[in-house]
């Protein structure tokens, strides 16, 4: 099974309550929801310790992780969140969507998740073309292998790169503006 887990916590500093934030119709979260319904993960969990996330992501028919605080924090680690979900959620394949990289497409997901079975390899980051740094969009692994080394980027990781105007990762209200103005124009 291919889990799909988006991470949503209430505490963002630089934009708060970015992720129920309306972006063009609709929360943030719920574009990740949707685009991962579109690919090839055969089931999508938010986990957040935020109640009114929780409810925004079952109002898109997501399942919801009930996330433990104390790893929801700035100093916990996201490996922390979830390992915790595939604790209790078994998987051979974990794909990690951040809520903030509302612009990924779901060929995107899929490319990755791909690219780990084509090529043999335990996991995949996006970058952005020409970027060699993730650009906090997809990140899939072998869920044994992300359990031994927790991180996604090490050893046998390949790339999948992205085009820029996807690539966008919002964490402030400039980068929010331009993920707007990016699908006010009808570029996806």
């Amino acid at each position: 099974m291919i889990l799909g887990i988006i991470t949503a916590r209430g505490g963002s500093k630089r934009l708060p309550r970015k992720n129920i934030k309306d972006l063009c119709g609709k929360p943030l979260i719920a574009w990740s929801i949707e685009t991962a319904r579109m690919s090839l993960i055969d089931r999508v969990v938010v986990t957040t310790e935020d109640a009114e996330i929780a409810e925004v992501a079952a109002s898109w028919d997501a399942e919801v992780f009930h996330r433990n605080p104390d790893f929801a924090t700035d100093e916990a680690s996201i490996y922390d969140a979830i390992i915790e979900v595939l604790d209790e959620i078994p998987a051979e394949w974990v794909v990690l969507l951040h809520p903030t990289s509302p612009l990924r497409n779901s060929d995107d997901i899929d490319s990755c998740i791909n690219a780990c079975i084509s090529k043999a390899a335990p996991a995949c980051i996006s970058c952005e073309f020409m970027v060699p740094v993730p650009n906090g969009a997809v990140y899939c692994a072998f869920v044994p292998w992300l359990r031994e080394h927790r991180n996604f980027d090490c050893g046998r990781t390949v790339v999948y790169q992205m085009p820029r105007h996807r690539s966008v990762d919002i964490n402030t209200l400039e980068d929010f503006e331009r993920a707007e103005e990016i699908v006010r124009a009808g570029v996806r």
